[in-house]
């Protein structure tokens, strides 16, 4: 048992929650519909709205492609004699976190440093999806390796600097951290539907290279995305 386990059974076991009285307590039970139309109306805000879609557009087409590395390695890209799929991709992965670590501690520095979100925001996400081009273009291992130092790059930043954004144009303070919930469904939620849709590439357009120019162009709209947000620079 750790000692956090222990603190919170010590701590659910003598500090009871006390029932609420009042007004509050006697109110009837929301809708679940009410609760879904107030818990998403932060999509009406145009601004919000944009970022979610960007970053929806955009963690879709990372996963999509990343999700189906160890199939591309085996299917798809040229390794040298010796090298499996399985030890190419504890080579890609370190490769790949590398770079996000570096590009979001100082994609984070020079945004708050010059004061812009939205052109490391773009730029981070038109990387990500130009940088698709590097396995169509040259399916070999040292390609590969390219790609996954850039596509680290490019996410880490975006990740980093987009979240930023996020908190500038969340619509109300009241609702942050409710609203910070219904971002979360843009990272959430391609992440699940990414290998439904990777599949349905590779099987309906018949190969890798329709993949990784989907996930490239679905980044690169992402990237557009983040134009028409007009509260922050």
């Amino acid at each position: 048992m750790t000692l956090t386990t222990t603190r919170s059974r010590l701590l659910t076991g003598f500090f009871r929650d006390v029932p609420r009285t009042g007004p509050a307590a006697d109110a009837p039970p929301v809708p679940v519909r009410a609760q879904l139309a107030a818990f998403l109306s932060s999509l009406g805000n145009h601004d919000f709205r944009w970022a979610f879609i960007g970053r929806a557009l955009m963690v879709l087409g990372y996963f999509s492609v990343v999700g189906y590395q160890l199939y591309i390695l085996d299917d798809h890209i040229a390794l040298p004699d010796g090298l499996t799929p399985p030890a190419a991709m504890a080579v890609l992965t370190p490769v790949s976190m590398v770079a996000m670590a570096v590009s979001t501690v100082l994609g984070g520095l020079l945004s708050d440093r010059w004061n812009r979100r939205k052109v490391f925001v773009g730029v981070s996400a038109a990387l990500a999806g130009l940088v698709m081009v590097v396995p169509v273009v040259s399916p070999t291992w040292t390609g590969m390796l390219v790609f996954s130092a850039l596509n680290g790059l490019a996410f880490g930043c975006f990740m980093a600097v987009d979240t930023a954004l996020v908190t500038l144009v969340l619509p109300r303070a009241e609702d942050a951290a409710r609203d910070m919930g219904v971002l979360n469904i843009a990272n959430a939620g391609p992440q699940i539907i990414a290998p439904f849709v990777a599949s349905a590439v590779v099987t309906a357009l018949g190969g890798y290279t329709p993949l990784f120019l989907v996930g490239g162009a679905l980044s690169l709209i992402g990237a557009l995305a983040i134009l028409p947000i007009r509260s922050v620079r």
